[in-house]
C-alpha cells in the first residue's frame, strides 16, 4: 500500500474510533507528532507497531493494508477452474497464476485451499511423478501445493480430525519421501476407539431436561459417524481383495438402501461397483463383469439424481448445517455440473483402461456404455 493510502486509512480509522491523535499516541507510546506525520503521509509507522495499531482499531493486518480476507464463492470457483485449465495447458503460466492468486488473497481460506487442490490435482499427471521421491514438474507442483495446504491449516486451526487439508498434505509428504512427517501429521487425529464425549455430553443435557440439545448432539454424532464409515469403505476399495470388496459392497448397499442415505455419500456404491466390474473384466470373467457393470450403472444413475436433487433423512432434522441445504438455482446448477463431471470421469475410464478390452466388442458392454450419457446429461451453461 502506498504511504498516501495508508495515511488516509489511519486517519479514517482514528476518526471512526472517535480518538484524538493524542489518545492514539498515548496508546502506542509514540509522540503526537509521529501520529500526525503518519496521517499526513510524511512518514509511516514502524513495522513493529503495525500489530498494535490493528489491535487498537479492532481490525486485522489485512484490513489495515486493504487486503480482503474473503472472496465470493463463485469467484473462488472461477479461479479454481482457471487454475486447473492453465496448469493443464501451460504449466509455467498455471504455477504463476496459482502463486499470484494466493499472494493476493493470502487470508482467504477457500481461495488458498482451492489453489492448493488445483496444484495437487496435476501432480500425478506431471513429469517426474513415477520417481520416488517425485521430481521435476511433479515435485515443483507438490511444493506449491504443500505450501498452500499448510497455509490453509493455519487459517483453519480448529478443524480437528475433519480438517480437509490433512489428507492431501499427507499424500504430498509421502510422494516427496517424507513418510515420517506424513504419519506425524495424521496419527494424532486418528482415534483408537469410539469417541464417547458426544454421548456423555448428550447425557448431561438429557439429565438437565434439555432434550433438544441432547437430540442435536446425538444426531450430529450419528451423521458424522455414518459419513466417516462410508469414507472408510470407499478407501478400502483399492487395497482389499475381491472377497472383502464384495462383502464391503453388500454392507454399503444396506447402508444406502434409500435415497436419503445415498445423500450422505453419493459416490460410494458407484465407485465400489465399478471396481468390482473392472477386476472381473481384467480377470477374464466377462459375464460377472457385465453384471457388475449393470449394477454400477444403476448406482451411478441414483448417485447423479441425488447430486441434482438431494434428499435429507428425517433422522437429521436438527443438524441443518451438516446436511444438504435448500437448493436454489445456483446450487441446482452445481449439482448438474457435478453429475456431468462424474459421468464423464467414469466414461473416460471405460474408454481408456485396457481392463475393458475383452468386452468392448460385445453388444451388452456397448449398451451399458451408451446408458451413461443418459445418467448425467451435461449441465446447461
Amino acid at each position: 500500500m502506498k504511504s498516501s493510502r495508508l495515511a488516509t486509512k489511519l486517519a479514517d480509522l482514528r476518526a471512526a474510533s472517535s480518538l484524538t491523535q493524542e489518545e492514539v499516541a498515548a496508546h502506542l507510546n509514540v509522540s503526537k507528532a509521529a501520529v500526525s506525520k503518519w496521517e499526513c503521509g510524511a512518514s509511516a509507522p514502524d513495522i513493529s507497531l503495525l500489530p498494535a495499531i490493528a489491535e487498537l482499531y479492532a481490525i486485522s493486518l489485512d484490513d489495515l493494508f486493504g487486503r480482503s480476507g474473503e472472496m465470493p464463492k463463485d469467484q473462488v470457483d472461477d479461479a479454481y477452474l482457471h487454475a486447473l485449465e492453465l496448469l493443464g495447458s501451460d504449466r509455467e503460466a498455471g504455477i504463476a497464476y496459482v502463486r499470484g492468486q494466493a499472494r493476493q488473497h493470502w487470508s482467504c481460506l477457500p481461495l488458498v485451499r482451492m489453489m492448493g487442490l488445483a496444484a495437487f490435482a496435476h501432480v500425478p499427471a506431471s513429469e517426474g511423478f513415477d520417481a520416488r521421491p517425485i521430481e521435476g514438474d511433479a515435485a515443483r507442483l507438490a511444493d506449491e501445493a504443500q505450501r498452500l495446504f499448510r497455509r490453509a491449516m493455519a487459517l483453519d486451526p480448529h478443524a480437528g480430525p475433519l480438517h480437509p487439508d490433512v489428507a492431501p498434505l499427507a499424500q504430498l509428504l509421502q510422494w516427496t519421501a517424507r513418510l515420517d512427517e506424513a504419519k506425524a501429521l495424521v496419527e494424532p487425529l486418528v482415534s483408537e476407539g469410539p469417541n464417547l464425549a458426544a454421548l456423555s455430553l448428550a447425557l448431561l443435557y438429557q439429565e438437565e431436561g434439555q432434550r433438544d440439545d441432547a437430540l442435536r448432539i446425538l444426531q450430529r454424532q450419528v451423521f458424522t459417524s455414518l459419513v466417516e464409515m462410508q469414507g472408510a469403505l470407499n478407501a478400502l476399495v483399492p487395497v482389499c481383495d475381491d472377497t472383502y470388496l464384495a462383502e464391503a459392497e453388500r454392507f454399503a448397499a444396506r447402508l444406502q438402501a434409500t435415497p436419503e442415505y445415498v445423500s450422505t455419500s453419493p459416490t460410494l456404491l458407484p465407485v465400489m461397483r465399478f471396481e468390482i466390474a473392472k477386476r472381473a473384466a481384467a480377470a477374464g470373467r466377462g459375464a460377472e463383469a457385465l453384471a457388475a457393470l449393470a449394477s454400477f450403472a444403476e448406482a451411478l444413475a441414483t448417485c447423479c439424481e441425488i447430486l441434482r436433487r438431494p434428499v435429507n433423512a428425517g433422522l437429521f432434522d436438527r443438524i441443518g448445517d451438516l446436511v444438504w441445504d435448500e437448493r436454489g438455482k445456483d446450487a441446482q446448477n452445481e449439482g448438474e455440473k457435478a453429475a456431468a463431471n462424474l459421468q464423464a470421469a467414469f466414461a473416460n475410464q471405460l474408454a481408456s483402461d485396457d481392463a475393458w478390452d475383452s468386452l468392448r466388442d460385445t453388444g451388452e458392454f456397448q449398451k451399458l456404455v451408451a446408458r451413461l450419457p443418459e445418467v448425467a446429461p451435461r449441465a446447461k451453461a
